[in-house]
């Protein structure tokens, strides 16, 4: 279960230890804080769904099918490391005032990238019912995420305006689901694809800068349970 292979990612216990599989049990597997969520006072907390539903997405984004309750380690760890990176950003984009233009809208479009990476829309979709992951709760991980990224191009690197050449040399160069396309077919899809590439990028440097501000925890499992 993935509360097992918390301990292994928070403690250090080695790689390529699966999890085994059971029937998930929605509770608090993950509790953090950092400086820029409000520290200590003002902990995050993350459940055994939620992380089970984002390691899914990472492991369809490698092109991996895993079966519900049985998640590799490195995609729950890749998971975790990304909610709480994507965390920090969006509220420090939030702590300056101002929302990215056309939110709702550009949330819709980070779905459709979304859909993209693991499949398509049926599969993204059979994914959140398999998770018991609910639109509304997909829709404020995506606003997350927007707000994350309009973070970054301001403050830390520009990535939401890839320019043609970085497009086409991303399609000639990257691993990415539209290799079978040509380029000028799905360019918009690409524009999306990349920014989403670079946020994941730069979204793990920056909490690998801040481990040492980072405070993750995990919560066990209550006696009798």
């Amino acid at each position: 279960m993935i509360a097992a292979l918390v301990v292994a990612v928070v403690l250090g216990v080695p790689e390529g230890r699966a999890l085994a599989k059971g029937t998930p049990v929605d509770r608090v597997v993950v509790r953090y804080f950092t400086p820029e969520t409000g520290g200590a006072a003002k902990p995050r907390f993350i459940t055994e769904r939620q992380l089970s539903f984002f390691a899914r997405l990472e492991s369809r984004a490698e092109g991996v099918d895993v079966p519900k309750g049985d998640y590799p380690s490195r995609f729950v760890r890749a998971a975790l490391d990304r909610i709480v990176a994507e965390d920090m950003l969006a509220d420090l984009q939030i702590r300056r005032g101002v929302e990215p233009e056309g939110l709702p809208h550009l949330a819709d479009e980070a779905r459709a990238e979304l859909e993209l990476r693991v499949g398509g829309a049926s599969r993204l979709a059979a994914i959140m019912e398999e998770e018991s992951f609910d639109d509304t709760e997909l829709r404020a991980a995506l606003m997350r995420r927007v707000r994350a990224a309009y973070y970054v191009d301001r403050a830390i690197q520009p990535i939401l305006r890839p320019n043609e050449e970085e497009l086409r040399a991303a399609f000639r160069t990257s691993l990415h689901p539209l290799r079978s396309f040509r380029f000028e077919d799905v360019r918009e899809e690409m524009v999306r694809w990349l920014v989403q590439e670079r946020l994941r990028l730069v979204s793990a440097d920056f909490l690998q800068a801040a481990r040492a501000r980072v405070t993750i925890a995990f919560v066990p499992k209550p006696e009798g349970s």
